[in-house]
């Protein structure tokens, strides 16, 4: 079984690393991310902590509330451009590492919770989710985005929450510095920390309160850099800005009913529906069992450990039931699996990790005899047929590049564009964005009258013959003068 364990770890390793080298150097930049980098961007070129406002009145927007990705990510961007690399390879190198903390942090957590069986299946959960079934994916985990970079702050707070609940609220405040959503993850952690804490109940309380104190710190550090720099009137303005963009989503789309994302809750992995229910149900079943079990002859040890396990699966639970429950509860939210996300990365793991001690430990005792073997035997395929369904599905899409280009092919294009040196480019939102950041230009959307007569970039979304044909009349009809016509892009001044 060891040979056997190694040759699983290898197998994944290599899985791993195949989906980062792709997502960190050959994955198409897309619009999100492009957004995301026009903060460092102009910060490390003197503008502050700016965007490019391009969904907020397409002016530069200093702490635009439509960043939704936080300075615990951007900043650290930042500091890498300003040393000269590369925007995009430099980004998600930054993210990488995040991606290697949750890695690493998952490992640490099954590891503890179950031994190195749950270990190794815990790291394996994040990639299992399919993110790319909506038109605002995580291509790879190593998109400039922070729903990765959070979920690995507040896994490793659930490492330190029971000897440094302090550090354990540090890293909550970091991950809602990162992702504002990961501020739902703050009263498992609490919770867990109460009930692995020994003492009186004001002793539990007071461990709770430190972590509480601590998780403030970085929003408060924040807010003052904001005040300071935007000033009392402006700084009210952005809080109302944000917090309509946090309650609405950004987004103007009709109600999304809660059971369509209940339905996308199990269907939105790699592997076949049918088998995921069935490892899902599997994976419920076996977490009761270990938690609720008590033998009388466990020692103090054995008690310990299971008071661990009890606190782990207790706060995962709510975890999901928080999340979940927002997220179908929110109608006004669309059925992305971005949203659910940050859930499967941290709570989904601990929910496996337990299952695999309790199968780890049905193979080893046997309490039902021969039964014990076929069960566990019955068991072990389901769940390593869904994990290994959904780490071979992710590694299938994870060199596929989303309509239809590679970063290398934008690179081409933002190459030509950049020579016509333009300060704006006014586009649609969407891949173009991409190609006009790549291009050292700021984006405007063209649905802004104070950009009227600023070149436009186009592309061509019909790659066909016909396609091609309609694309090229419709430059002749609408451009008066074609400043750039590469592959499917044409940027240009109308008429």
């Amino acid at each position: 079984m060891t040979v056997v364990f190694w040759v699983a770890v290898a197998v994944v390793a290599a899985a791993q690393l195949w989906i980062v080298i792709q997502g960190v150097f050959f994955m198409r930049l897309w619009e999100d991310e492009a957004f995301n980098l026009t903060v460092p961007i102009n910060l490390v070129n003197g503008l502050g902590y700016t965007s490019d406002g391009t969904l907020s009145g397409s002016q530069l927007t200093t702490f635009d509330p439509r960043i939704s990705t936080g300075p615990v990510v951007l900043l650290p961007v930042a500091a890498v451009l300003a040393m000269g690399a590369d925007p995009v390879i430099g980004g998600r190198l930054v993210v990488l590492l995040f991606y290697i903390a949750l890695v690493v942090g998952l490992w640490r957590l099954g590891g503890r919770l179950g031994g190195r069986w749950a270990a190794l299946a815990a790291v394996c959960v994040p990639l299992g989710w399919n993110t790319w079934l909506s038109g605002s994916p995580i291509q790879s985990p190593v998109d400039i985005l922070g729903e990765v970079p959070a979920a690995a702050l507040l896994v490793w707070a659930f490492l330190a929450l029971r000897r440094q609940p302090w550090l354990a609220g540090l890293l909550i405040g970091l991950a809602m510095q990162t992702k504002l959503l990961g501020a739902l993850a703050a009263i498992p952690i609490a919770l867990a920390i109460y009930l692995l804490s020994d003492g009186s109940v004001v002793t539990r309380t007071l461990r709770v309160v430190l972590c509480a104190l601590a998780a403030v710190i970085p929003n408060v550090l924040y807010e003052l850099w904001k005040l300071v720099t935007l000033g009392p009137s402006a700084y009210w303005q952005n809080l109302k800005e944000f917090y309509w963009f946090f309650t609405s989503g950004g987004q103007n789309i009709d109600p999304v009913s809660p059971l369509s994302k209940l339905t996308a809750l199990g269907t939105g992995w790699f592997s076949p529906t049918w088998l995921t229910l069935i490892f899902i149900v599997f994976v419920l079943a076996a977490v009761c069992v270990l938690v609720l079990r008590t033998p009388a002859d466990e020692d103090a040890g054995a008690i310990a450990e299971r008071r661990e396990q009890r606190a782990y699966a207790i706060a995962a639970a709510l975890g999901l039931v928080l999340w979940f429950g927002w997220w179908l509860a929110s109608e006004h939210t669309p059925n992305w699996p971005r949203y659910a996300a940050m859930a499967i990365y941290i709570f989904v793991p601990i929910l496996v990790a337990l299952a695999a001690r309790w199968l780890d430990e049905q193979w080893r005792s046997r309490p039902w005899g021969p039964w014990s073997r076929i069960v566990s035997g019955v068991v072990s395929v389901v769940a390593v047929s869904a994990l290994g369904t959904q780490l071979w599905g992710h590694v299938q899409i994870s060199d596929q590049s989303r309509f239809g280009e590679s970063l290398a092919d934008q690179r081409a294009v933002a190459a030509s564009v950049a020579e016509s040196d333009l300060d704006v480019i006014v586009t649609a939102w969407g891949p173009n964005v991409s190609i006009i950041v790549l291009a050292g230009s700021q984006v405007a959307l063209d649905d802004v009258p104070d950009w009227d007569g600023t070149p436009e970039l186009w592309r061509n979304w019909d790659s066909s013959a016909a396609g091609k044909e309609e694309f090229t009349n419709a430059i002749a009809a609408e451009c008066a003068t074609v400043l750039v016509r590469e592959g499917r892009y044409a940027l240009c001044i109308l008429r």
